[in-house]
């Protein structure tokens, strides 16, 4: 006899945030923004409070994951900084969204064998409220406490997990997407229209409207130093390009890429290009310089990365795993397209991996 084994709302993610979700919406409708902030969020059930998200045991990689070299250049560009800045004794490098320290590991492996001096002089502090990692040499801390005199704040793919507005253009104007819960699933409907600067004429797009605040917030923990910002995304003159008629929005799955974020809810991480425009205001408001943005492979090569691979030709195993790992990282149809910016307060002259090219 065949049996009703239906599984409900289990078949859509995890049911206890769907029913959390459900209940937010009180038999109406909420924005897009604030169903992608539960689905990520929610702080019993939230995808971000899962352990084991990154890597290739989880849904996505993440650049310091793939190998510590690119942890390695991330470490001598912040050597740079502190050698500009006159080698103070306390040089605080701040991470929000540290995860589980994959990067924190690396740049503080490198310090050690490299320069003890400058390892003297690091307080690594990780910004981590949902699944912080274990290297002892770390401070976690949920969020920061007070500015440092030197230092550098590292944000690797930090905004583009920030809940955003969705919008898809009508013939009033942009019309913010709302979504409800119909019985059996999710669907989206339209809200009120709203009045956006410079918004595209045409299809779907996304408003990240926290990520100008929060890097407002995190220029300004460091006196004189640098930010150092690694994320998918463009300027917005590209972001809302008047082909780019389907929005950005992308969910990660075991390591599958798609569209629909009312599947897997909970179980995927919901992710959206970063208005590098607002980035960039938001650290001259703050009275920072801004280098970039330019693609992770141009930071990369720049600083030298391909070196670090010639330099293990006497160890074939690493020899390439390194340069597996740089192609990677450096892949112009993947990670390579991640942009990379820096805004600097109280150093002169070029930074590394922004240099104009011919």
């Amino acid at each position: 006899m065949a049996l009703d084994l239906d599984p409900g709302k289990a078949a859509l993610g995890n049911p206890r945030l769907i029913e959390a979700i459900i209940e937010e919406m009180a038999g109406g409708a909420i924005t897009f923004e604030r169903f992608m902030e539960i689905a990520l969020y929610h702080p019993q059930h939230g995808y971000y409070r899962r352990p084991g998200r990154v890597g290739r045991q989880g849904d996505f990689l993440t650049s310091p994951t793939i190998h510590p070299m690119f942890g390695w250049a991330v470490a001598g560009w912040c050597r740079h900084v502190w050698q500009q800045i006159g080698e103070p004794d306390e040089f605080a490098i701040f991470e929000p969204g540290a995860g589980e320290g994959a990067l924190a590991t690396a740049i503080l492996d490198w310090a050690e064998g490299r320069d003890p001096a400058f390892r003297a002089a690091i307080r690594y502090v990780a910004f981590e409220p949902n699944s912080p990692g274990s290297d002892s040499r770390v401070e976690w801390r949920e969020g920061p406490k007070g500015p440092a005199g030197h230092g550098v704040v590292i944000m690797n793919e930090l905004f583009d997990a920030f809940p955003v507005r969705m919008f898809d253009v009508g013939g009033r104007g942009p019309v913010e997407v709302l979504v409800r819960w119909d019985g059996e699933r999710f669907v989206e409907l339209p809200g009120g229209v709203a009045s956006i600067d410079d918004a595209p004429e045409a299809g779907r797009f996304e408003v990240n409207s926290r990520a100008y605040p929060a890097m407002r917030a995190l220029c300004s923990l460091v006196q004189r130093g640098a930010v150092l910002v690694f994320d998918y995304g463009y300027p917005q003159e590209e972001l809302w390009a008047s082909w780019r008629t389907k929005g950005t929005l992308l969910c990660f799955y075991k390591h599958t890429a798609h569209e629909d974020p009312y599947i897997h809810v909970g179980d995927q991480d919901l992710t959206t290009h970063v208005n590098f425009s607002d980035l960039a205001a938001a650290a001259e408001d703050e009275g920072m310089t801004v280098f970039g943005p330019v693609s992770q492979s141009e930071f990369l090569y720049a600083l030298g990365a391909g070196q670090l691979v010639e330099a293990a030709r006497n160890d074939l195993g690493e020899y390439f795993a390194r340069r597996r790992a740089l192609e990677q990282l450096t892949d112009g149809a993947g990670r390579g397209r991640v942009r990379v910016l820096a805004a600097v307060r109280g150093l002169d002259g070029q930074m590394p991996g922004f240099e104009p090219t011919a």
